[in-house]
């Protein structure tokens, strides 16, 4: 099933918080699992947009949480300091993200509770890794600009691999052994690899090999710290065109 939504809109909107919120009341009456529909904003301060749309009266009321009569959950603010992540249950949320960027979103993707998100961008720019990491479907029914991100070569594809096989999921690489590994596997590929990305790895991380967004992102700041001409310490200083000659040689 199809969790990844998003408007293709910028700045003051109010249209698109109808749509968004309307989807989601749409989505909930189809799947009994949700229980209520985040409407997730930076701070309390950020809710121009609902002031316009229903007044300052109701606007209060959604920070408790409140229903609407045509909608079969309740609608509730929260913001990126009080929204936390839940490490047990199922996934019963609908999550609005009302002008919250790329790296915010790509966060709450690893919340537990979370089941579907509709990005409404402020600048679209800063939500686009999102949408192309995912794919994410346009619901406004205007023509999507924006496919996902490429895919990376089957060399770079076939080391993330083995450095899933090879590290603990659940930690990442901060353990010594799986940082080491990870930074081998960097310095190999961008020593040898006509180009790296950090945006297609990452995303390919995440929507393939099924990482964390938080380590995903441990790998692209690997990436963008040798992309910039900077160095890091760790991982091996010799035998990097072994790895890399190994990688080429099983994409043959």
């Amino acid at each position: 099933m199809d969790t990844k939504f998003y408007i293709d809109t910028e700045a003051n909107d109010d249209n698109a918080y109808k749509l968004a919120m309307q989807f989601a009341c749409g989505l909930a009456k189809k799947d009994s699992a949700i229980k209520k529909i985040i409407l997730y904003i930076h701070t309390k301060q950020n809710t121009g947009w609902f002031d316009r749309l229903f007044g300052p009266e109701t606007v209060k009321k959604l920070f408790n949480g409140l229903k609407f009569s045509d909608c079969p959950v309740p609608f509730k603010f929260e913001t990126k300091l009080t929204y936390k992540n839940v490490m047990y249950g199922n996934a019963s949320d609908i999550v609005i993200c009302c002008g919250i960027d790329s790296d915010d979103i790509l966060k709450i993707d690893d919340y537990y509770s979370v089941k579907y998100i509709i990005a409404i961008p402020w600048l679209r720019k800063l939500t686009d890794k999102w949408i192309k990491t995912w794919n994410a479907i346009e619901i406004s029914g205007k023509e999507k600009k924006e496919g996902s991100f490429p895919e990376p070569s089957c060399i770079v594809k076939l080391a993330m691999q083995q450095l899933t096989d090879s590290i603990n999921m659940s930690t990442g690489i901060s353990y010594q052994m799986d940082n080491d590994r990870a930074k081998t596997f960097i310095k190999a590929l961008h020593k040898y690899e006509p180009e790296l990305n950090a945006d297609i790895i990452g995303s390919y991380l995440v929507r393939e090999l099924n990482w964390d967004t938080r380590h995903a992102k441990d790998i692209e700041k690997l990436i963008e710290t040798l992309n910039s001409g900077r160095f890091f310490k760790g991982g091996e200083k010799t035998g990097l065109q072994d790895y890399y000659k190994r990688w080429k040689n099983e994409c043959k």
